[in-house]
């Protein structure tokens, strides 16, 4: 998450076009909604971005010579926000890429080792990809959904592990790490002490660490980080706001079907116990107040709403270090993280044994 909004806030001031191929792809992603993709080109320099239209096919060719040592490309589609996958280029080697606009995680790959041992690891996994993405697009027994989804993620994560031990010196490992593992400190620990002693000068491999590092600080025990954020009424919200009580940050989007107030618990939640004794505050990654403001209004609870307007969202996420939405924390009366979790359910319960 934190490196999708960084690429993104770059995208309005960043463009490049190359005029002979040095990084080359082509490819062809069918069922986009929008013509639209952006190619991002990231290096130890900087990034920079081309924009293009694929054909009625879904077809496409970028060529770009303008950057040196290029060590991630990343297209984004369907209006960038929430579609993206990643290629691993070598200077100099054109790279063919195929796929599913709905199955970002596995579009695949030619050119280069990294890309090739990707692929590989996609074709053992690709039926729990699906499962994944099928499970959080059906939203009829959300309770269920949950549930399965916790389930089948074990089970792939599994598979980035033997996966790692059975691949210690590829550079394909690591990024399974970062795509897979880092939501949970402990086991991101654990992935890369699995890997070569050759591997921690990777790029990826120190900023793992630093992450894991940062992380700590919102683990639960840990003394909540402090902000000064304005919700969508216009009134100021601070840690403060909460004194002597209970709150719930909620970290969510709109267009998140799993983040709905009432699939995460919150409505429940709200509706059991007073506000004098728990409280809410949602961060939202929509930046359209007007929009939100017409939502919530049509619910019967009076939700504490902050969205990214201002760029007051991806503040927030990147200081409590959320990677994936949703994501909730459960602050007690001194400010300390009683609880954080992506499972409406285990909020729910934490929250009656602290009541009751």
């Amino acid at each position: 998450m934190k490196k999708l909004v960084y690429i993104i806030s770059l995208m309005a001031i960043l463009t490049a076009c190359g005029s002979s191929a040095k990084y080359e792809l082509e490819g062809r992603i069918t069922d986009l909604n929008n013509p639209t993709i952006y190619i991002v080109y990231e290096s130890s320099n900087g990034n920079t971005v081309d924009t293009l239209d694929c054909d009625d096919k879904g077809r496409f060719y970028a060529r770009n010579e303008q950057v040196d040592e290029v060590h991630t490309i990343t297209v984004y589609y369907n209006n960038r926000h929430r579609q993206h996958f990643s290629v691993f280029p070598e200077a100099g080697k054109k790279m063919q890429i195929t796929g599913e606009a709905t199955f970002p995680q596995l579009v695949k790959a030619k050119g280069g080792r990294t890309n090739k041992k990707l692929s590989e690891f996609k074709k053992t996994a690709a039926s729990l990809i699906r499962t994944i993405v099928t499970l959080e697009n059906n939203t009829d027994d959300a309770e269920k959904m949950i549930s399965e989804l916790v389930n089948v993620r074990y089970e792939l994560r599994s598979l980035v592990r033997k996966f790692i031990a059975d691949n210690p010196n590829e550079e394909a490992s690591v990024i399974l790490i970062s795509e897979y593992i880092v939501a949970d400190i402990e086991q991101t620990e654990e992935m890369l002490n699995l890997l070569s002693p050759d591997l921690n000068e990777h790029i990826l491999v120190a900023d793992l660490r630093t992450q894991i590092a940062k992380a700590r600080t919102t683990q639960t025990g840990a003394k909540a980080p402090t902000f000064k954020v304005t919700n969508i009424n216009g009134t100021t919200v601070t840690p403060d706001s909460f004194a002597d009580k209970y709150f719930i940050l909620a970290f969510t989007a709109s267009w998140c079907d799993m983040c709905r107030t009432e699939v995460f618990h919150l409505n429940e939640i709200s509706s059991h116990y007073s506000r004098d004794s728990i409280d809410f505050l949602l961060v939202s990654l929509d930046d359209d107040i007007d929009e939100v403001r017409e939502m919530v209004r049509q619910d019967s609870i009076s939700w504490n709403l902050v969205t990214d307007s201002a760029g007051q969202a991806i503040s927030m996420f990147d200081l409590y270090n959320v990677n994936e939405i949703p994501n909730c924390f459960l602050i007690d009366r001194e400010g300390v993280i009683q609880l954080k979790t992506g499972n409406g359910s285990e909020l729910k319960t934490i929250v009656e044994e602290i009541m009751n």
